[in-house]
């Protein structure tokens, strides 16, 4: 084994330090000459000089158990000693390679580190400022004195109108569902329905019925007829009903 000058400070522990002489000097973990190592892990331990005694004290621990299996291997074995006891090596080879996954791990995640803190990723629009971004431009013109913003906080309200009466009848799993809507479909029920009552309020658009993914998808369809120009929103008073008139028929 080649000659090694260590500092203590710089090992998390015992096992690091041991680990890491078995490393230096390419020893098989499976077949440790313990008397060798021993001999470098207390010339480290001796150069350590004062240290706190709160760190010193596992290190000194594992000299003992150093010393301890380094006496039972020099002891003479018998024939029979050999068949009955066990390697003295052996739960220091285990913690040895346990101790190797974590290192192995833990430079695996430090890896990722270095590769993923080179990395910016744009912060996901939701689905409503998404919304606001694809529709806001086209359809405030037609929007008499509303904003998008108060359109969206009226589909909050029937949102939030969905959520209590769900929570009223939820029990147990949620399943999941096939959407049972297309926005063309929407669009068309919109169309009928402002061709029978020109003049609506935001919220009578929602069946009593409705489930949340077909509130969305009715949402939608309002803001695509808005675009097309089929209808006008307004609103009589600061935070006042909304209501949908029918303009134009264009799609």
């Amino acid at each position: 084994m080649e000659n090694i000058t260590l500092r203590l400070e710089n090992f998390h522990g015992p096992l690091s330090l041991l680990y890491h002489l078995i490393e230096k000097n390419k020893i098989d973990i499976y077949d440790i000459p313990i008397a060798e190592v021993t001999e470098q892990y207390m010339e480290v331990i001796y150069n350590a000089g004062s240290m706190d005694m709160d760190i010193m004290s596992s290190f000194l621990v594992m000299a003992a158990t150093l010393m301890e299996i380094k006496s039972k291997m020099l002891l003479p074995k018998t024939p029979k000693d050999n068949e009955d006891e066990p390697d003295p090596r052996e739960e220091l080879v285990n913690r040895l390679i346990e101790y190797r996954k974590y290192c192995e791990a833990a430079k695996a995640l430090k890896d990722k580190e270095a590769v993923y803190s080179q990395m910016l990723y744009k912060k996901p629009d939701t689905f409503l400022e998404k919304l606001k971004f694809d529709y806001n431009d086209d359809i405030e013109s037609f929007m008499n004195g509303v904003t998008f913003d108060d359109l969206v906080n009226a589909y909050k309200t029937v949102m939030r109108r969905m959520d209590f009466k769900a929570d009223k009848v939820r029990g147990g799993f949620d399943s999941v569902e096939r959407d049972e809507f297309t926005i063309e479909e929407k669009i068309e029920h919109l169309r009928e329905l402002l061709y029978l009552t020109p003049k609506l309020k935001f919220r009578e658009i929602f069946s009593q019925s409705s489930k949340r993914s077909e509130v969305a998808v009715t949402f939608l369809a309002l803001l695509e007829l808005i675009k097309a120009g089929f209808m006008t929103i307004s609103q009589e008073q600061n935070f006042g009903e909304i209501i949908i008139t029918k303009k134009q028929e264009v799609l």
